[in-house]
């Protein structure tokens, strides 16, 4: 409890560092949205300090609703926030983390229905996947006659976010590439004053400005992409483990010890919710391989021989 109530505050904090205040006199509606998006927060986070469960249950509902329909962005940020509160504070109670898991599958299911576009971050969606299985008795679940249907329904969730992660990834891109970072100067023909990042009103040649102009519209594509997929590289690394031992913990009945995979059923649900054979290939060798760890055998002075594992899973990024 300690140490997930350590990583959740760093957390929040670092959510509310990342969301810089308004700047200039007069608002614009992305300042009003963003100021209403901080007092929102603000309020979770008050009501998990005072330890109201039955408050931020109401509030979470309502910020749930809200949020939606406002911003899906934002709205991922806040729900991670809720359901890090109510995972991470010591309420006294189990219905804490009933509450946890039902927001955190509320929204990742109503995310995965939408276009790609309007889905929550990935890095959020792999966070809330975390809370999924919080505190979940999984040798008393499995006793209920609809276990089968119920981990389908829990596993398309991690299928979802796995899928995500490798639909975005482009198993091509060269993080040393030397294009990135090459200093931008005037396009050939230009015989005037310039140097590098030049503004292209200095140019008065429309045909050589409009060059100019579709080469730094270019360059920063290319930039974006560049840190879109480092970051999705850093993903893949830090935070698809965790995903992969909580889906193999699903699929390791009825001990549910990581210790063994239901391979077979695994595959079943895998065809309900993944199309694509490359996927679900990718999804059963990755299972394997953590199975595999799992049962390495432990060294002569008791450590564990698999890969380390820091105590807690890593913070989420904070909102940008």
């Amino acid at each position: 409890m300690a140490f997930r109530k350590t990583v959740f505050l760093l957390l929040c904090f670092g959510i509310f560092l990342g969301n810089r205040g308004l700047r200039g006199v007069a608002a614009t509606a992305p300042d009003r949205v963003h100021t209403e998006y901080l007092q929102d927060l603000s309020r979770v986070k008050e009501l998990g300090q005072k330890r109201n469960l039955e408050g931020l249950d109401r509030l979470a509902s309502k910020l749930e609703e809200k949020w939606f329909a406002k911003n899906k962005e934002k709205y991922g940020y806040l729900m991670l926030a809720i359901c890090g509160t109510l995972g991470s504070r010591d309420f006294t109670t189990e219905r804490q983390y009933e509450l946890t898991r039902k927001y955190a599958v509320l929204v990742l299911e109503k995310s995965r229905r939408l276009e790609e576009q309007y889905q929550i971050p990935i890095e959020v969606e792999f966070m809330l996947c975390g809370h999924v299985q919080d505190q979940l008795n999984l040798k008393e679940a499995v006793k209920g006659e609809d276990w089968a249907s119920k981990r389908a329904e829990l596993a398309k969730l991690y299928f979802h976010a796995w899928h995500r992660l490798e639909r975005l990834s482009d198993e091509n891109w060269d993080p040393n590439d030397p294009n990135i970072g090459t200093p931008f100067g005037p396009p050939a023909g230009y015989k005037g004053p310039g140097g590098s990042w030049m503004p292209p009103e200095r140019i008065t040649d429309p045909t050589l400005r409009a060059e100019y102009e579709g080469a730094i519209a270019e360059f920063r594509n290319q930039h974006k992409r560049h840190s879109e997929q480092r970051r999705l590289r850093q993903l893949k690394e830090s935070h698809l483990p965790y995903l992969q031992k909580d889906l193999l913990r699903l699929y390791s009945g009825p001990l549910f010890n990581s210790k063994t995979l239901e391979e077979e059923a695994l595959q079943k649900d895998m065809e309900r919710g993944i199309k694509d054979h490359d996927v679900r290939l990718s999804i059963l060798n990755g299972m394997r391989k953590t199975l595999r760890k799992n049962n390495l055998p432990l060294k002569a002075n008791g450590r564990d021989a698999r890969r380390k594992r820091s105590k807690t899973r890593p913070m989420a990024p904070a909102y940008k």
